[in-house]
This record gives structure tokens, C-alpha cells and sequence, in this order.
């Protein structure tokens, strides 16, 4: 008997509510000092959805870490209940989603900050496709890119995730050049980051494959296909993932038989492509040992003024600039810009990559004068590879207006100064 009343008394709606408000102050009390966990992100909607507190839910759902949260652990569907649940269709959702990050980013300063803040732009981006809002998720997804191009490196794999995510949209609104340029892009990053051999090269792959197979391309999409299905035929035989932190483990047992051959151009590469994994890997101190042995080798083999030698500079100066070491990256940049403008062509990918490290390098230590050129050719090279009217060529020319902001600025503050200065004389 004491049992059936004490289910009785639990079950009690007043009770139930009274349980669940605890909940939701546990809960807050998390969000609070910046902890969005798993479980938090689960519990505080649904608690404020069964208690119908439709202005606490919706302020709970524009905690950008909590939709991330839901979003990326597949939780789509509860995310949009919870949005219909409070009243709101899915253009307001958006409106208020984009707005909230605008507001979240006026605060973002630092590079962890501001990649997390590139992550938030994405989930947005992704979710507003998954929406079937395409021209507003193209916003978040370009904006992303920036962040990323910028904080981190505009070859960093990373940005060939944003080109891709950005590419897909392309796809499904049926804007199949956007599409291929950004494709294109990614494939090249990932070869130059992973290895022409890598997973997330045959995604690229076979990315464009498809691609081409919507626009009835198809000696073209076969090539790619099959080239993406060679890699993935060589991973399914390996034992494990011989990639990322794995392949490196492998790869550096080879490195005495290697050490002990011949100075040879493959030789060469296969040392850049373990400086480049030490990269990824954070290991910067073996990073650049490999790099600077690719860099010897190749000047010995293929001579000081071969474009090879411009990438392993390259990676060297992205390395220096890892480690806030600016002046030898610039020196390095300088040279490898150097070699790849009179190598390659104009409008050449690898010649674009250097122009914008050397440029955000830059206007990173103050060199806004020596920055706005590159800039400027940056929005050249970009325009004569994808056309006036391409997404990539508005990112070139708002970071070309920003830096003239920028120098307009600091102008005013000298003059400022030399105003104080003669007032006091």
C-alpha cells in the first residue's frame, strides 16, 4: 500500500514539474560557466519544452554551442520540433540564428576564438542546406571560409572542408561552375595537406565525379571515379587506418633506408609529405626537419629556382608562422613567391596560395603598405581563374577593403598625433 501511494505522490504533476525546474537549474548553472555538454544539450530543451516554456526554450536554442551540439550529433530533427514548438517558421529560424552569431562574433578576438567561430558559421551553413535554404546557407558557409582562410592557413584542411561544404550547396542549387572551381579547390589542398593517396582525396574525387555525372560529363566523371575508387581500394587492404597520427608512426621507420638512398625528386617529396603530417600532427620540431631536408634535396636535385622548391618554402614559411617566428616566414614566402611568379602562370592556383599567405603574413606584423599589392593581385588572380562574379572573388575584395579601412585608420591616428604634437608645441 505505502508503495502504491508513494508512485502516486511521485507522479504527481506538481511534483513532476517541481523535479524537472531542478534539472533545469543544474543545467543552466552549466551553461552558465561555458560548459555545453552532450547531455546538457539534450536535457535543457526537451526540460523546457515539457514544461511549455516556449521564451526560455527559444533563448536556450540561440546558445549557438547548443544547437551545434544537437546539430552535429545528428539531433536534426528534435532541433527543428523545438523551433516549430515555439512558434517560428524556418526563414525567422535563420534570421535569428545569423543575427545571433553577428552579435557572438563583435566579441571574438584570438585565433581559437575565431576558429570556433568559422565551426559556428558552418554548423549554421549546413543546417540552412539540410533546411533546403540555399542562398542563405551560402552566407555562413562563405563566411566561414574567411575566418578559416585567414586565421588558420589558406591551405590548411580545414578550408578544403569549408570549399567542400560550400561546394555541396553549389551542387544542390544546381550552380555546377561554382561548384567545380570550389571543388577543385579542395582536391588540391587535401592532396598537398593528406597525400594523393588519402581518404579525404578520394572525397574530392569523387566529389567531382558526381559532379560532372549531374551535367552528363561522364568521360570525365568516370576518370575521377575511378581514380577516387583506387584509393579506397588500397585503404580497404591496409589493417587499420594507416592515416593521420598512424600513417606517421609507419612512415618514420622508413625514414633510415631513406635517409641512406640517393637524392631524388621522389625522395624529396616523401620527406615534404612527412614534414607536412609532423604539421598536422602539431609535432613542429620534426615538421621541420623533414621540410628543411626537402628543401636541401630538392635545390641539390632540380636546382634553387623549381617550383618544387617554392612549396617546400612555402611550408616552411606556413611552419615559421605557426611559431610566430614572422621575419623567417617572410623571407621564406618572399623567395617562394618569387620562384612561382616566374615559373608558373599567372592566374596559377600554387602562385595564389603564396600571394594570400604573404599578404595576410603582412598585414599580420603591421605591413600594411607592402600588403595592399598582394591584395590586389589577389583579387586579379581570382578573377581571371573563376570570373568576375564568383564567391571567391567578393572574399578577395573584402579583405582588400578592410585592409584599406585599416590603413585609412592608423592614417588618421598619425595625423591625430601630429596634431596633439603641435598643439603642445
Amino acid at each position: 500500500a505505502w508503495e502504491t501511494v508513494r508512485l502516486e505522490y511521485m507522479e504527481s504533476p506538481t511534483i513532476i514539474s517541481s523535479y524537472r525546474q531542478k534539472l533545469i537549474n543544474y543545467f543552466t548553472l552549466q551553461l552558465s560557466q561555458d560548459r555545453v555538454t552532450w547531455r546538457s544539450a539534450d536535457e535543457l530543451p526537451w526540460l523546457y519544452q515539457q514544461q511549455g516554456s516556449k521564451q526560455k526554450l527559444h533563448d536556450c536554442l540561440l546558445n549557438l554551442f547548443v544547437s551545434q551540439n544537437l546539430y552535429k550529433r545528428g539531433h536534426f530533427a528534435e532541433l527543428l520540433s523545438y523551433w516549430q514548438f515555439v512558434g517560428k517558421d524556418k526563414s525567422a529560424m535563420a534570421t535569428e540564428y545569423f543575427d545571433s552569431l553577428k552579435q557572438y562574433e563583435k566579441n571574438c578576438e584570438g585565433e581559437e576564438n575565431m576558429i570556433c567561430l568559422a565551426d559556428l558559421y558552418e554548423t549554421l551553413g549546413r543546417f540552412l542546406k539540410d533546411l533546403g535554404l540555399l542562398s542563405q546557407a551560402v552566407v555562413p558557409l562563405q563566411r566561414s571560409l574567411e575566418i578559416r582562410e585567414t586565421a588558420l592557413d589558406p591551405d590548411h584542411p580545414r578550408v578544403a572542408q569549408s570549399l567542400h561544404q560550400l561546394a555541396s550547396v553549389y551542387v544542390q542549387w544546381k550552380k555546377f561552375g561554382n561548384a567545380e572551381q570550389l571543388y577543385k579547390q579542395a582536391l588540391e589542398i587535401s592532396e598537398n595537406a593528406y597525400g594523393v593517396d588519402h581518404l579525404h582525396t578520394a572525397r574530392e574525387l569523387e566529389a567531382l565525379a558526381t559532379l560532372y555525372q549531374k551535367q552528363n560529363k561522364y568521360e570525365q566523371a568516370e576518370h575521377f571515379r575511378k581514380k577516387s575508387f583506387k584509393i579506397r581500394q588500397k585503404a580497404t587492404r591496409r589493417k587499420g587506418n594507416l592515416y593521420g597520427f598512424a600513417l606517421l608512426r609507419r612512415r618514420a621507420l622508413q625514414l633510415e633506408e631513406l635517409t641512406l638512398g640517393k637524392d631524388t625528386p621522389d625522395n624529396a617529396r616523401t620527406l615534404n609529405e612527412l614534414g607536412v603530417l609532423y604539421y598536422l600532427q602539431n609535432n613542429l620540431e620534426i615538421a621541420d626537419q623533414f621540410l628543411k631536408r626537402s628543401l636541401e634535396m630538392r635545390e641539390r636535385v632540380l636546382g634553387p629556382d623549381h617550383p618544387d622548391c617554392a612549396q617546400s618554402l612555402n611550408n616552411l614559411a606556413a611552419l615559421c608562422n605557426e611559431k610566430k617566428q614572422y621575419d623567417k616566414a617572410e623571407e621564406l614566402y618572399e623567395r617562394a613567391l618569387d620562384i612561382r611568379r616566374r615559373a608558373l602562370a599567372p592566374d596559377h592556383p600554387s602562385l595564389a596560395y603564396t600571394v594570400k599567405h604573404l599578404a595576410i603574413l603582412y598585414k599580420k606584423m603591421g605591413k600594411l603598405d607592402k600588403a595592399v599589392p598582394l591584395y590586389e593581385l589577389a583579387v586579379e588572380i581570382r578573377q581571371k581563374s573563376f570570373g568576375p562574379k564568383h564567391p571567391s572573388v567578393a572574399t578577395a575584395l573584402v579583405n582588400l577593403a578592410v585592409l584599406y579601412s585599416q590603413m585609412r585608420y592608423n592614417l588618421g591616428i598619425r595625423i591625430f598625433k601630429v596634431k596633439i604634437i603641435k598643439i603642445g608645441d
